[in-house]
């Protein structure tokens, strides 16, 4: 019962009737605020099709001030079986806001709730797609460093006690010690990021997927056209939050290893041919 009577106090208080009222500004409501609140609601009360032909008393279409005080100082929060007649002055308060019945406005609340929690998420999922972004933007940046091993600014987007950072610092390492070099195929984009899921979203971890497509060119000392590397995989991300801020605490690269690979033969192929 008290979320109910929070929601319509709620919903009382920012009614255009009342905001434009006398009692608009002020914040605490007493025997006066009542009194004018009791004829501004009777007011509309008066003119609503939905009580029509009900007697102009109490139990009709009008709310005493004392009925009111009585609601805006908590003295029904505690209910936990409200009488008829308190249900019927709760009925008025939601016709007052614009709805049918007590039912049709707990009904619109809701939807009203529904609505947010969808917003709140989507929200939420755009923030965590543009975390993932402005990582892989960063990652490729340190591989645009190479052969100098430069890890930029990912402490922004991963933590650095992590076995990711921890992992990203040891690939980079050893592209270096091959001398690797990387640089843009043409008119193509570096990397592009997809078909973004939500898997969990616990209170301190949240797991997702997304499709990455990577494409660049690398290149050893000794190499005088680049190689291509084009990779299309599904990875997932375990994100973690601390003092209020989410990062990356670690992925899953089911192709982790490749470039590596690759770099490791080439390298291995030009030792043999001198």
């Amino acid at each position: 019962m008290k979320l109910i009577i929070d929601q319509l106090k709620e919903c009382i208080r920012s009614h255009p009737d009342v905001l434009n009222s006398a009692i608009g500004n002020t914040q605490n409501w007493k025997r006066t605020q009542c009194i004018v609140l009791s004829q501004i609601i009777s007011d509309t009360l008066a003119k609503s099709d939905v009580l029509k032909g009900a007697k102009s008393n109490r139990n009709g279409n009008s709310i005493s001030a004392m009925t009111l005080q009585r609601f805006f100082n908590d003295t029904y929060t505690d209910k936990v079986n409200p009488d008829l007649r308190f249900l019927k002055t709760l009925d008025k308060l939601a016709i007052f806001l614009g709805y049918t019945s007590l039912n049709n406005f707990l009904a619109h609340q809701n939807e009203k709730e529904k609505e947010t929690e969808v917003e709140i998420g989507k929200k939420q999922t755009e923030a965590f797609e543009k975390l993932i972004f402005d990582y892989c933007q960063e990652c490729f940046k340190c591989l645009q460093n190479l052969p100098a091993v430069n890890c930029g600014e990912l402490s922004n987007f991963v933590f650095d006690d992590g076995p990711l950072k921890k992992r990203i610092k040891k690939a980079l390492a050893k592209y270096s010690g091959y001398n690797v070099s990387i640089s843009n195929i043409e008119n193509k984009p570096t990397f592009t990021i997809s078909d973004f899921n939500m898997v969990t979203v616990d209170a301190d971890l949240i797991v997702l997927t997304v499709n990455e497509s990577w494409n660049f060119e690398w290149k050893t000392s000794n190499d005088i056209e680049g190689k291509p590397y084009n990779k299309v995989n599904r990875q997932s991300y375990f994100l973690k939050e601390r003092e209020g801020k989410w990062k990356i605490w670690d992925n899953h690269n089911p192709d982790y290893n490749e470039l590596i690979t690759e770099v490791k033969k080439a390298c291995s192929i030009q030792k043999i041919s001198f």
